[in-house]
């Protein structure tokens, strides 16, 4: 069989990865202009009742749900015989990968990313979503440090029946919660345990529940207990260790009740450390909403905006410092936390800058001063579907964006909508 050049009104662009439950390309809608990240079963995998019982599981779990750490499907169908589903295409990190790299990601970063899966899910779980396979490699962390839960395949859905298959035991391993484990019924408090087994490995750079075969693995899962976080990482804060080994209790009764209650626990957590710049994780002493949060928040948006000053002529550590300065004092400060994220990950500008001739930057720096706000819609506009062919990845593009939010076509969560004819024609 040939390469697949095109699928439906899908241009292939290329493959991303292949699995159990299918191949996934890199492919362009042709009537939207928009790229996705195309998911297929093929004809001889379609065959097997389960796995395409789990291929639409997916699909309807994910159409529950509308949350910034989800992600999105937007079509689904069958072509030629061959089933598939069309999703957000992502770009970034699997929390599998910072793993096996011993990422030196800062512990406030860590427990931002903590906190995004658990509203994730705490979202899914409100919606009656049980994902059932929480791990590092179904948890992925863009560019700009926004997480999304992926891989609902497995998701247990409120009125559905669940999956299952006699004899074998669906989920990973490693991450199992006992009841899963000895093929229990399950709600939402098996992603509790799954998820504080993510955060421990995530935390320790290690697994909670170590072995050499798949028995010796649920063996401890169902019967021993972790070594304790703070053996293994003694830098960690007492109240963060015992909220992981409050998350992987052996009985669901004694874990936290549910994964907002976790987040709220991290986020004071990551509170207290970014306020003390990692020296302690007590909780502040000024109430929120009191005269010294509010003076907290517009000495915030000052170092953000000298820290924004700094990303854009790409100063990366002196950005960072302000950053950090920023969340000092103001931890909710969500344009800090990204360009902090950015400024320590890849930062796009000079390599693309580079890539570009002085005519083409120049062009660039042309449009980039009509999109700015202020400046005419139908302008704006029009620059913006040229920038979306000649500099897609500049940083300056998105803060931009975000400058001008509300006045540009921007689905909840999504990259703005760019009319298919001006993105072709390159109106200027």
């Amino acid at each position: 069989m040939g390469t697949l050049t095109t699928f439906g009104r899908y241009e292939i662009l290329g493959q991303i990865g292949e699995g159990a439950m299918g191949v996934v390309h890199r492919a362009r809608d042709r009537g939207l202009g928009r790229v996705v990240a195309l998911k297929m079963l093929s004809t001889y995998l379609g065959a097997d009742e389960e796995l395409l019982q789990r291929f639409h599981r997916e699909a309807e779990a994910i159409g529950r749900l509308s949350h910034p750490n989800v992600v999105k499907v937007y079509d689904l169908g069958e072509e030629s015989g061959q089933v598939y589903m069309a999703m957000e295409l992502l770009e970034g990190d699997d929390l599998r990968a910072l793993i096996e790299r011993r990422e030196n990601i800062p512990l406030p970063e860590r427990l931002s990313i903590l906190i995004q899966i658990c509203q994730g899910l705490a979202y899914a779980h409100g919606k009656g979503v049980v994902h059932r396979d929480v791990k590092p490699a179904n948890i992925l962390v863009s560019d700009s440090g926004s997480v999304k839960l992926l891989d609902f395949g497995l998701a247990r859905v409120a009125t559905r029946e669940t999956i299952t298959r006699q004899g074998i035991i669906l989920g990973t391993p490693d991450y199992m919660s006992p009841e899963q484990a000895m093929g229990r019924s399950l709600d939402n408090r098996t992603d509790i345990f799954s998820a504080g087994a993510v955060f421990y490995e995530f935390l320790a750079l290690r697994k909670p529940f170590p072995g050499k075969t798949l028995h010796s693995v649920l063996y401890r899962i169902i019967s021993e207990q972790p070594e304790p976080l703070l053996s293994l990482t003694p830098e960690l804060p007492a109240r963060l260790a015992r909220v992981v080994h409050g998350m992987l209790a052996k009985d669901p009764e004694r874990r936290p009740s549910s994964m907002h209650h976790v987040e709220v626990e991290l986020g004071l957590i990551r509170a207290a450390l970014c306020r003390s710049r990692s020296r302690s994780a007590l909780p502040p002493r000024a109430p929120l909403g009191s005269p010294v949060a509010e003076d907290g928040r517009a000495r915030a948006r000052e170092h953000v905006a000298r820290g924004r000053r700094h990303f854009e002529a790409g100063r990366w550590g002196e950005a960072a410092s302000e950053m950090r300065d920023a969340l000092a004092s103001d931890p909710e400060s969500e344009e800090a936390a990204e360009l902090l994220w950015r400024s320590r990950r890849r930062p796009p500008s000079p390599v693309a800058d580079a890539m570009r001739s002085p005519d083409q930057q120049a062009r660039v720096d042309a449009l980039l001063e009509r999109f700015a706000p202020g400046a005419p819609e139908t302008d704006a506009r029009k620059a913006l579907a040229e920038l979306a062919l000649l500099a897609p990845d500049d940083p300056r593009l998105a803060d931009l964006l975000r400058e001008r939010s509300g006045s540009v076509d921007t689905p909840p969560g999504g990259a703005p909508r760019i009319d298919a004819g001006e993105a072709e024609r390159g109106e200027p």
